[in-house]
């Protein structure tokens, strides 16, 4: 799989968490039209913007840049009508703490 999917693979976790462009942005601190070009693929991923993005959607980075297909997805369930960027940040915090645990574990396992 090559690195022209990590668009596909951006919009796609978006899509799949049900957020919108504005709330990814509000949370990423762009505008929403930085998504939109990161989506379409006319701007690239900066450091920050993949470490946000990878902790938020509990991923790796070799899986969001589309070279690695394996993706255990953490859901989470909105029980607010209004997502704000706070939420997102605190959801991010708590799937750092996951994607740490469950790497431990795979240490554990060899």
């Amino acid at each position: 799989m090559g690195g022209d999917n990590q668009e596909n693979r951006l919009k796609e976790l978006r899509k799949n968490s049900k957020l919108t462009q504005e709330q990814m942005a509000q949370y990423l601190g762009v505008d929403q039209s930085m998504v939109t070009k990161l989506e379409n693929g006319t701007r690239a991923l900066n450091v920050s913007l993949i470490e946000k993005i990878c902790s938020l959607f509990c991923c790796t980075e070799r899986y969001l840049l589309g070279e690695d297909d394996e993706f255990t997805p953490m859901t989470f369930a909105f029980r607010a009508n209004c997502i704000q960027a706070d939420d997102l940040e605190s959801i991010a915090a708590v799937n750092r703490i996951a994607r740490n645990i469950r790497y431990m574990n795979e240490l554990m396992e060899k």
